[in-house]
């Protein structure tokens, strides 16, 4: 993933700025930071500024995997460094809450070795803790309600260090490699739009989980999963929420599980519905579930990535943000071209968007403009696409021409 060298500020330091040392058990009189409602750099999904209060902007707006008699809206503040180390977060939002309105507040915090833990919702009364100690925060506000009513309004979000007593929520870090076997669906939906506001393309490729836990921004890849399907795999960015429900984070053990932790842990609860009647074959909305799915899978990434043509048992790996030794994880890459040699003109397959990683680069045939342009070719990894075969660094010019650095700003080797 990548590493944040210059955040972009979301929160504004409230009091005096404290230098980062030790987490210490409890901050000093009146520290706190306030979350930036209209921040420009905001990642925001059907949400408005109304008189400085974040809304709804449509109420008969949700993403296309979820219920259709329930609005949907998130905004995602830039993340910050908060200039000093913090264990826990007290979460204190400011909302209205009209019939049936919801607000919820998700947290989730950049570790010492410069991984992201999974989001977790606040509860109120409860300080999110942290599994390592972190300076660098995200904040991601979700607002939902019956369709056509009234909307909640947000008028502030402020954060604050806290001691982390028993009764703190634990935060969920991040996934070590894990695999579990689970049904997968094909979510198609193509013009419709993701809970993270990614509008659905056709053959378009990205998983949807039904957590918000892993969640990535539009654009972002984070949060991936590998999914394979008998010999055909795909790596995929975590795009939307589904299917079934959205509380269900099957990949975490009970105890940090948001919801139905008495299932084991891997299980998701519409596979408990469907296969044994667990709550009564409902989903969280009261729905009879027809299907045990636990993963949807865009066109793209069913069809073309995995060769799909029916709903099926697929095996699912967690924990995939980085990469593995000796390989390196670059930029996703939007079904970029895949060649034999670095000068070869002749293509001899695609390399789907998600499927990133390369071991090392060569010098080729310049792909671009006279203005954005790159000469170096990355190979792609033997056991993830056309084995020993290349791509253009050019998918990766956000880092300057003739440049070839992976996610961490690290230069990727000569071969």
């Amino acid at each position: 993933m990548t590493a944040l060298s210059a955040l972009l500020g979301s929160l504004a330091l409230q009091g005096v700025a404290q230098a980062r040392s030790a987490p210490e058990p409890a901050a000093p009189a009146g520290t706190s930071w306030s979350v930036d409602l209209a921040a420009p750099a905001a990642d925001s999904a059907n949400t408005v500024l109304s008189d400085g209060r974040l809304t709804v902007r449509d109420t008969r707006s949700h993403p296309a995997a979820m219920p259709a008699d329930r609005s949907y809206a998130e905004y995602t503040a830039p993340s910050s460094d908060l200039g000093r180390d913090v264990s826990a977060l007290a979460v204190d939002t400011t909302a209205t809450h009209p019939a049936g309105s919801t607000v919820e507040t998700d947290v989730r915090g950049l570790d010492a070795s410069g991984r992201w833990s999974q989001w977790t919702t606040a509860r109120a009364g409860s300080p999110v803790a942290f599994p390592a100690p972190v300076a660098t925060v995200q904040v991601r506000v979700v607002l939902g309600g019956p369709a056509g009513s009234a909307a909640p309004e947000v008028s502030a979000v402020r954060l604050s260090p806290a001691a982390t007593p028993l009764t703190a929520q634990p935060q969920t870090a991040p996934l070590t490699s894990v695999t579990y076997r689970v049904y997968a669906t094909r979510e198609g939906l193509v013009g419709g739009t993701t809970a993270n506001g990614h509008v659905i393309a056709s053959r378009d490729h990205f998983v949807a989980l039904p957590s918000r836990a892993l969640l990535d921004s539009l654009g972002s890849t984070t949060y991936q999963v590998r999914v394979c399907h008998g010999s055909a795999c795909e790596t995929a960015p975590i795009w939307d929420v589904g299917p079934w429900n959205t509380t269900d984070d099957y990949w975490n053990p009970a105890g940090v599980r948001e919801s139905w932790g008495d299932l084991a842990q891997g299980t998701p609860e519409a596979q408990a519905a469907y296969q044994t009647g667990y709550n009564g074959g409902h989903d969280q909305f009261g729905r009879a579930v027809s299907n045990p799915a636990g993963i949807d899978l865009a066109d793209g990434t069913f069809w073309d990535g995995l060769g799909m043509t029916d709903n099926d048992w697929v095996d699912v790996t967690f924990g995939v943000s980085s990469a593995p030794a000796g390989k390196y994880w670059a930029d996703t890459f939007a079904s970029a071209s895949v060649y034999a040699s670095p000068t070869s003109t002749a293509q001899t397959g695609t390399l789907y968007a998600g499927t990133n990683y390369v071991y090392c680069k060569a010098w080729g045939r310049m792909v671009g403009t006279s203005t954005s342009y790159n000469h170096w070719w990355l190979r792609t990894d033997p056991d993830v696409g056309p084995a020993g075969q290349y791509v253009s660094a050019y998918y990766l010019s956000k880092w300057g021409n003739d440049e070839a650095k992976d996610n961490n700003g690290t230069v990727i080797p000569d071969c």
